[in-house]
């Protein structure tokens, strides 16, 4: 009786430590829970620092020193310069339509070749009444001879250290007064002009 008791303690005694030894086996998998969500914290945490240094990073960027001025009339973004000279309506090769001309010379002080169109283009927007002008085409006409040359100027490379005359189109829906902004390489607004269309 009594060697049966003895087994049934020895019985106890092992599913105990039995049952002891199962946390512990499990304890390394708690383990690695734990070191994974921490890992996980501190990769939210750094995303977090990461997101606010990239904030960080856009509030100075809108901020930032602007890459083109204007004065006098003068707009310069890239070391090209756009002094513009005059404006105008004019017809358009669109039927019962008008073009908005802006006239200017362009000097290329880079040291490679430029094509002043596209840099104007990038820069130079236009609105009336809040809605963006496409540019518009020029009639072909005798009339319209030195200006379409001028125009042909702008799409044409521009040697180092050269100028060329040339301008812009913008087509208007209304006879309203037309707004051009000037931006420089990082889209920040350097100036505004409004022209009035009558």
């Amino acid at each position: 009786m009594s060697h049966v008791k003895n087994l049934a303690a020895l019985g106890s005694l092992l599913l105990l430590l039995a049952g002891c030894g199962a946390p512990s086996q499990q304890e390394p998998e708690t383990n690695s829970h734990s070191q994974q969500s921490s890992s996980t914290t501190k990769r939210s945490r750094s995303s977090s620092s990461q997101a606010a240094s990239s904030s960080k990073v856009s509030s100075s960027s809108a901020s930032q020193a602007k890459t083109a001025t204007f004065s006098h009339q003068q707009f310069t973004i890239n070391h090209v310069t756009f002094k513009l000279t005059g404006e105008k309506i004019t017809a358009s090769a669109t039927a019962n339509r008008n073009l908005f001309v802006l006239y200017y010379t362009v000097t290329n002080h880079q040291a490679k070749e430029i094509v002043p169109a596209d840099i104007w283009q990038a820069a130079v927007s236009a609105t009336q009444n809040g809605k963006q002008l496409g540019t518009g085409n020029l009639a072909f006409t005798t009339s319209q001879t030195t200006d379409n040359n001028k125009l042909n100027r702008t799409v044409m490379p521009v040697k180092a250290g050269k100028s060329v005359t040339g301008l812009a189109t913008f087509e208007p829906k209304t006879m309203q007064p037309v707004t051009v902004t000037f931006k420089d390489t990082n889209h920040q607004v350097v100036h505004v002009s409004r022209y009035p269309l009558n």
